[in-house]
């Protein structure tokens, strides 16, 4: 007789969870009001956030702006993102520009993911790279 595993939405989104904590890319799982369902360290070092439990647990939000929710919504009509410009505002008031990937978690209507990298500007490359001319 053979034996099925079968795994419920839940525990799948669990697996998934556990494998965006693990990965190198700045990751965030998201609900449409911003609050944290899970973030990465990556992402939590970029963001400056020192504890994520603490926002986890709070269920505190990240300070997003009108883009934020524009995204939330396309992502909702089945869009997804793909390569988009967008800026965080860390804990500590300074802003980050970031490379978005982010689309809609499965069937669950209220699960976003975000994954970045962060964008370095035109300007500091072009500095760095004077820099190390010794023409």
């Amino acid at each position: 007789m053979m034996k099925y595993n079968y795994l419920t939405l839940l525990t799948e989104l669990q697996r998934t969870l556990d494998l965006l904590s693990s990965s190198p890319t700045c990751s965030i799982v998201f609900n449409s009001k911003a609050e944290i369902i899970e973030m990465n360290k990556p992402a939590s070092d970029l963001l400056k956030i020192k504890n994520i439990d603490d926002y986890k647990n709070r269920k505190m939000s990240l300070d997003v702006d009108s883009e934020f929710y524009k995204i939330i919504g396309n992502l909702m009509n089945g869009s997804i993102v793909c390569d988009e410009r967008f800026k965080f505002k860390c804990v500590d008031n300074s802003i980050v520009y970031v490379n978005l990937n982010a689309s809609l978690y499965c069937k669950l209507k209220d699960v976003f993911i975000f994954q970045f990298n962060e964008i370095i500007s035109p300007e500091l490359i072009e500095s760095s790279e004077n820099c190390f001319n010794y023409n």
